[in-house]
């Protein structure tokens, strides 16, 4: 990681197993700007009616249920405040956000997102609930608008956790990973790409607040994808992947498989060393008619999303999906789509 970044802070954890802690020791991963605004439009258009502020609001739930249990941002009536905004101002920079103001953002990674984050710092600084309006009057700075509710504070219920949301358990990590990063003023590089880290609770409360709504006529058209019956909400799932996967064709870095073992470089590089988890190579469609890949991830659904749009483009090929769930990980299987001449 480069010197300018630990000048931020040195207590991030980046686990060989691809789990990694943010400073607040809460599990985040390392997601492109580009990458995640593409995931969300694709999301978006997973479901016959728009997400609106969803993506808002699962911000401000995963981030307030951090804020309360973290105790360098506490404080009393009279004392403490002032460091407790300082920390926060930092973390929204330490994480790759952009630069929080009184009333402002500057930098913002990705509008909606950090709406959400500063949102949830205010209601924490003021402990009063707040609406939030704001103006994007550039692609660098947004204008917030607080106006309070006349509601208690009280933590955001923790959303439901599903066995295809990703495993809560750590795998067995033995060392830290040396995670490149630039520093470039409020925002940070990962490559070429500007990118921040996401707590990995923003996903479980977005996709826990879109379960039940119907997935839009023609997703189902876009790839075929079996999942197992005994999975709950599978639509919801199906969108997540899917999404996932098209926010991976917004990009052009190539895949160049020749033996099995060449996932190991490429699996480290997009899934582990950002945080997805670890994927293991069961079986190969080089060796044999079909891929298996065992996937052990804290965000399940867009590491298998990346997942199948690295093995597409490897391979030069449509897959065909089936996905099971075991007790600790998920089992993914791709083989080539069938093309029926009759």
């Amino acid at each position: 990681m480069s010197d300018t970044f630990f000048e931020l802070d040195t207590s991030f954890v980046f686990g060989d197993d691809g789990f990694f802690l943010d400073p607040f020791g809460q599990p985040c991963v390392l997601m492109g700007v580009v990458e995640f605004s593409k995931f969300c439009h694709h999301l978006d258009a997973s479901f016959e009616s728009p997400l609106g502020r969803k993506f808002i609001y699962a911000a401000t739930d995963a981030e307030e249920r951090i804020l309360s249990g973290y105790p360098s941002v506490q404080f009393g009536r009279w004392f403490g405040k002032s460091k407790a905004k300082k920390r926060l101002q930092k973390r929204a920079m330490e994480m790759g956000w952009g630069e929080f103001g009184e009333a402002s953002i500057s930098g913002p990674a990705h509008d909606g997102l950090t709406v959400g984050f500063s949102l949830a710092h205010h209601e924490h600084i003021s402990k009063q609930r707040a609406n939030v309006e704001w103006n994007q009057v550039s692609a660098d700075m947004i204008h917030l608008e607080y106006s309070p509710k006349n509601e208690n504070i009280t933590p955001a219920p923790s959303p439901p956790h599903f066995p295809w949301f990703g495993s809560k358990h750590r795998g067995s990590s033995l060392r830290q990973l040396d995670v490149e990063l630039d520093r470039r003023s409020s925002s940070f590089f990962n490559g070429d790409e500007r990118s921040f880290f996401l707590p990995t609770h923003v996903f479980s409360y977005l996709f826990a607040s879109i379960i039940g709504r119907p997935l839009s006529e023609d997703i189902s058209a876009q790839f075929s994808l079996e999942i197992e019956e005994s999975i709950e909400h599978p639509n919801t799932f199906r969108a997540a992947i899917l999404a996932a996967k098209q926010a991976f064709e917004a990009n052009e870095r190539p895949v160049y498989v020749q033996s099995a073992s060449d996932w190991e470089g490429h699996f480290a590089d997009r899934l582990t060393k950002r945080g997805f988890g670890k994927v293991q190579v069961e079986q190969s469609i080089i060796d044999t008619e079909s891929s298996i890949f065992s996937v052990h991830s804290p965000v399940a659904p867009v590491a298998i999303g990346l997942l199948i749009g690295m093995w597409q483009r490897a391979h030069g090929v449509i897959g065909e999906v089936k996905i099971e769930v075991t007790s600790t990980d998920l089992s993914v299987s791709i083989s080539p789509r069938r093309v029926d001449y009759a």
